[in-house]
């Protein structure tokens, strides 16, 4: 399920993995940001930017994995 803000831009409804939450927006289907807050460390976020869905996937997986 996913949320059109725009044509180029679509923004992935929040979830939570783990302790994290996660929001996921994709640019013209070539650029990824990937948003993730720690559900009890409120002032751990972390945010990246990627232009490939596969290090983007790993790279959730690692902070997971990781905290």
């Amino acid at each position: 399920m996913k949320a059109k803000l725009s044509p180029n831009l679509i923004s992935f409804f929040l979830v939570r993995r783990g302790n994290w939450l996660i929001k996921v927006s994709v640019y013209k289907n070539k650029q990824i940001l990937v948003l993730m807050q720690h559900v009890y460390d409120m002032d751990n976020i972390v945010m990246q930017y990627f232009h490939d869905q596969g290090k983007a996937a790993d790279f959730i997986e690692h902070i997971i994995e990781e905290v």
